[in-house]
């Protein structure tokens, strides 16, 4: 009895662990670039799926935006105030789509070098 109940929770415990890692992607670029080209308005979003991909690329990419001047000078990013959200994802898409070999690499990362190459910090 006690080694079935040892084999249970061993299976569980990689259930929970396995899928812990699998939340991991959705911070790739792989997942939120699709977002990002509806957010860019390349295709326009029209079904609810495709606005809701748009918000989640928008709401990262503020957040990248918002801390681009305080990261280290090779990844600092000073993008203008009067830049609209869909140029700025216009351009990120512009530059995350000429490496799709790191489309695995974490979205933060790779969207601050890209803004960072499009707007460096004086």
């Amino acid at each position: 009895m006690y080694k079935v109940s040892v084999v249970i929770v061993f299976f569980l415990s990689q259930m929970f662990f396995t899928s812990a890692f699998a939340f991991e992607d959705r911070r790739s670029v792989e997942i939120l670039l699709n977002g990002c080209r509806y957010q860019a308005l390349r295709p326009a979003p029209v079904q609810d799926s495709e606005w809701e991909a748009a918000f989640q690329c928008r709401d990262a990419l503020r957040i990248v935006i918002a801390n681009g001047p305080k990261q280290p000078s090779f990844m600092a990013a000073c993008v203008p105030d009067s830049i609209p959200e869909h140029e700025i994802a216009r351009a990120l898409v512009k530059v995350l789509e000429r490496n799709p070999e790191r489309y695995k690499e974490r979205f933060d990362i790779r969207a601050a070098t890209a803004l960072h190459e499009v707007w460096p910090c004086p």
